[in-house]
């Protein structure tokens, strides 16, 4: 006799397989023309719940009749950006404590701000 909250729970839980991937938490490299890499992390969690019950009527099939559900719900929240520079030195720049994501890379990157006008000031001066 098959298990139908068993069943559920795998079925939901097969749902889930590919949802989330590496690219869920390490997106995708900016690399910024001095060979600065730039990484962004973010944190995965979900969770699964089910429950049902056999009743002792039985349907035409003379199987008992059953009610159950299942749900599931995963949030994904930015953490911060990990930070190589081509001298190898490594940071994590968290965006979790209040301040703001675009004063922290300010903060910690300014010569990829200083590198990044440059190349739009050549672009604009070659394209005259």
């Amino acid at each position: 006799m098959a298990n139908p909250i068993k069943e559920l729970i795998e079925s939901t839980i097969n749902s889930l397989d590919g949802m989330f991937t590496s690219e869920s938490i390490l997106g995708e490299t900016v690399t910024a023309p001095d060979g600065t890499m730039i990484i962004p992390m973010s944190r995965v969690s979900f969770g699964v719940g089910g429950g049902g019950c056999e009743f002792k009527e039985t349907n035409t099939a003379g199987n008992n009749l059953f009610g159950g559900g299942v749900g599931a719900g995963a949030t994904v929240k930015p953490e911060g950006f990990l930070v190589i520079t081509k001298m190898g030195s490594v940071r994590f720049v968290s965006t979790n404590d209040g301040s703001n994501i675009a004063e922290k890379l300010v903060d910690y990157a300014p010569e990829l701000i200083e590198r990044i006008t440059d190349l739009f000031k050549k672009k604009e001066i070659t394209e005259e």
